[in-house]
């Protein structure tokens, strides 16, 4: 798959958006960096019942003491880098 340079997917914005209506990935190259434009659905804006669990179970596990606490952000990586 060849990604777009910058002036070709301006010049060509409304077949770049067809494409990923389709579903395809659309690369585009920035310098030295690639992006991807690609359609998205509302679920991927909108919160699941999953997420709404997952959410209440850190809630529980917060109250409940059982999370970490760092004095400040470089405690904290160290514990990151240590993993």
């Amino acid at each position: 798959m060849e990604a777009l340079s910058v002036r070709d997917y301006r010049n060509n914005l409304a077949a770049s958006f067809a494409r990923a209506d389709k579903g395809e990935k659309v690369l585009i190259r920035r310098k030295n960096q690639i992006y991807a434009l690609v359609s998205i659905g509302p679920e991927d804006l909108m919160m699941t019942p999953e997420m709404y669990q997952r959410i209440n179970e850190a809630r529980k596990e917060f109250t409940e003491g059982k999370t970490k606490h760092f004095a400040d952000a470089s405690s904290m990586q160290r514990w990151m880098d240590e993993l």
